[in-house]
């Protein structure tokens, strides 16, 4: 049996027979089911469409989720670079600092020596000054003193005219 439609019901038209049934009644039956038909088409054709439309909202959903989902994993991808490349940074940093700090502790540990070098040194030459300044008190403690015996047996000028 092929689809009917509304118009195909309305237009049927049967043979008579004696006993046949009420032509009138037959009508406004088939009336009542062509737009039964014609009801029930419309709602199969708006449930079509409507499918449709359901789908490519579907489709849409279905392809922002993928992009979603690749968006999320490549953010997910370029956090953990981030985080691979500051610890990276991170360690690179510390080693520059661990360098920087050996080399300070060289140059510190490099001046102290100096400094106690220069320490030793000027303690030498304190030393040295200490004994040239106590040799030069010897020297002039012994200068006065044989001034002063030099003095003690020094007659007066007088004494020497009388001699004479």
């Amino acid at each position: 049996m092929q689809n009917l439609t509304p118009l195909e019901i309305q237009k049927q038209t049967f043979s008579r027979a004696l006993k046949g049934f009420h032509s009138d009644e037959v009508r406004a039956y088939l009336h009542l089911i062509a737009e039964e038909i014609e009801r029930l088409l419309r709602d199969v054709d708006r449930l079509q469409r409507e499918n449709a439309m359901l789908r490519e909202e579907l489709d849409d959903h279905s392809q922002r989720e993928r992009i979603l989902k690749d968006t999320l994993l490549s953010a997910q991808k370029v956090s953990e670079d981030v985080k691979a490349n500051a610890r990276k940074e991170a360690e690179l940093i510390v080693k520059d600092a661990e360098l920087l700090s050996d080399r300070i502790i060289s140059q510190a540990m490099a001046r102290v020596a100096d400094l106690e070098k220069a320490i030793q040194d000027l303690k030498i030459e304190r030393h040295s000054a200490r004994n040239k300044l106590q040799a030069t008190l010897d020297t002039v403690s012994q200068l006065i003193m044989l001034d002063a015996e030099q003095e003690a047996n020094e007659l007066p000028i007088t004494a020497m005219y009388r001699r004479e």
